[in-house]
C-alpha cells in the first residue's frame, strides 16, 4: 500500500472544512504587509464604517436644511422688509403733501398718511400707523414730534419734514428648527420727507397772470391766505397803482422761445398755459412783459379748461373774508371728490423794478420782474362774456415742480422764494 504524507496546511484544511472557510484566500484584498484578513474581521469593519456615514448624512441633513431655511427666512424677511419700506415711503410723501402751514395741515398729513399706508401689505394684513408713529419736525434730523405736541407749541407754521416709522413682528418659518435661533424677527423702516429748499425756477404750472397788488406794496406778505383776490382785472379797471389798458396779464414768450418752446405772444398761449397744455419753467428775477388787452376769450377758456381737468368740480362761493374754501376742495366729500390740484394755481407777484414793489404802468409794460410765486385756488369756473374781475382764493406756499438753481440771482432784498416741492429725503 501506498502511503502519501500530505503537508500539515494540507491536512489542516482536509480535516476541518469551517476552518478552510476562515482560511479561504482572496486575491484583491491583504493588509499591508501582504497578509489576507480573516472575513469576521472584515465584517466588523464595514459595520464601523456604515455607523460612520450614517452620522455624516445625518449631520449633512441638519445644515442642509438649515441652510435652506435660513435662505428660504431670508428671502421672506427681505420681501416683507421691502414692503414694509414702500409703506412707509408712500406714508411720509403723503403727509409732507398736506403741509400747509397751518394746524389742520399737521392733522391732514396724519390722515393721509395713515391712509396711505393702509394699501400696503405686511405678511397679508394692511400696514397700520398710529398716530404716534407719524411725526413732524422743523429739521431734516432732528426735533420729531408729534401732531398733538406740534399743534400745542403753535409751530404748524414752521414745519417743514414728516417722519414715518414702523416696527412689526415676523414669523420664521423653517430657520427657527435650528437650535438657539427664535421664531420671530423684528422688521423696522422709517422714511422721512419733506420740503425742499426754496425753489427759484418754477416749471410745469406757472400761469400768466399776477394778482393786484395790496396796499402797501406788491410783496407777498401783503395777501392773506384764505382771502380772494384778484389776478387778472376786468375791462375798465379802477385800481389806482394799476395803469389803464393794463390787465395782469403777463407774456413769458420770450422765456418760454429760450428753452425751445414754441409761442406766440397771443391769446391762443395765454389759453393754452392757463390750461396747462404749453408748460415751461419761469425763473425769478428774469424780465418779462405784461401783455395789453382784457383777452376774454382765451383767458376764460383756458382756466374752464383746467377747472374741469379736476376731480372736484364743485363751485365754492364766498366773497373776501377768511372762508377757506380750499380746506373744502381738498376733502373728500365736502360736498364733491378731493381735489386732484388742478384748481391750484402757481401765481407771479410781479414788479416794474427789481427788488421792490412799483406801481404798474398804462398798457404794456417792459419790462416787468417776478420777484416772487404764490399758490391760488379757482373757487368756480369764469362766467361768459367779457366779464367782471377774475379771483382766485390765496393758499399762500403750496408743493410745486421746479428747482433751486443755485446760479440764478435772487432779486435784491426779498430774500428766499416761498414755494418748495416735495421730496423723499431717505
Amino acid at each position: 500500500m501506498n502511503v502519501r504524507i500530505l503537508p500539515i496546511s494540507q491536512q489542516s484544511v482536509q480535516a476541518s472544512p469551517c476552518r478552510a472557510v476562515l482560511w479561504t484566500r482572496q486575491a484583491n484584498r491583504s493588509d499591508k504587509h501582504g497578509i489576507e484578513e480573516p472575513t469576521f474581521m472584515k465584517s466588523q469593519k464595514n459595520r464601523n464604517e456604515k455607523g460612520a456615514i450614517l452620522f455624516i448624512v445625518a449631520a449633512s441633513l441638519v445644515v442642509l436644511l438649515g441652510m435652506g431655511g435660513l435662505a428660504f427666512d431670508l428671502g421672506m424677511l427681505y420681501n416683507v422688509k421691502t414692503d414694509l419700506q414702500n409703506a412707509v415711503d408712500a406714508a411720509a410723501l403723503a403727509g409732507a403733501w398736506k403741509l400747509n402751514g397751518t394746524n389742520q395741515g399737521i392733522n391732514d398729513a396724519v390722515t393721509s398718511a395713515q391712509a396711505a399706508a393702509n394699501t400696503y401689505k405686511f405678511q397679508d394684513h394692511p400696514i397700520s400707523l398710529a398716530t404716534s408713529d407719524i411725526t413732524f419736525s422743523t429739521q431734516r434730523d432732528t426735533g420729531y414730534q408729534t401732531a398733538s405736541a406740534v399743534i400745542s407749541a403753535g409751530n404748524a407754521a414752521n414745519i417743514r419734514f414728516v417722519r414715518a416709522g414702523k416696527s412689526t413682528v415676523m414669523d420664521l418659518y423653517m430657520i427657527k428648527i435650528i437650535p438657539g435661533v427664535g421664531s420671530t424677527q423684528t422688521v423696522a423702516s422709517f422714511a422721512v420727507a419733506g420740503q425742499s429748499p426754496p425753489l427759484n425756477e418754477i416749471c410745469d404750472g406757472i400761469v400768466p397772470l399776477s394778482p393786484v397788488p395790496q396796499e402797501g406794496g406788491g410783496d407777498i406778505s401783503q395777501y392773506t391766505p384764505g382771502y380772494y383776490y384778484t389776478y387778472r382785472l376786468a375791462p375798465g379797471n379802477d385800481v389806482g397803482s394799476v395803469g389803464p389798458g393794463n390787465y395782469l396779464l403777463l407774456d413769458f414768450c420770450d422765456a418760454l422761445a429760450a428753452q425751445g418752446i414754441d409761442c406766440n405772444s397771443g391769446g391762443a398761449t395765454i389759453r393754452d398755459l392757463l390750461s396747462g397744455a404749453t408748460r415751461g419753467c419761469i425763473p425769478l428775477n428774469i424780465p418779462i412783459c405784461t401783455k395789453p388787452g382784457v383777452t376774454a376769450g382765451p383767458v376764460r377758456q383756458g382756466l374752464n379748461d383746467r377747472f374741469d381737468q379736476d376731480t372736484n368740480r364743485t363751485e365754492y362761493t364766498g366773497g373776501t373774508s377768511v372762508t377757506w374754501q380750499y380746506n373744502r376742495y381738498v376733502q373728500p366729500n365736502d360736498p364733491g371728490p378731493a381735489g386732484n390740484g388742478k384748481r391750484v394755481m402757481v401765481v407771479p407777484f410781479v414788479s416794474t423794478a427789481q427788488g421792490h414793489w412799483e406801481p404798474f404802468d398804462s398798457g404794456k409794460n417792459c419790462p416787468v420782474y417776478i420777484l416772487n410765486y404764490g399758490c391760488f385756488f379757482m373757487r368756480e369756473r369764469v362766467p361768459g362774456g367779457s366779464g367782471l374781475d377774475i379771483k382766485g382764493e390765496y393758499i399762500g406756499r403750496c408743493n410745486v415742480n421746479g428747482y433751486f438753481d443755485p446760479n440764478a440771482t435772487p432779486p435784491p432784498g426779498l430774500g428766499l422764494p416761498s414755494l418748495t416741492k416735495i421730496v423723499l429725503f431717505r
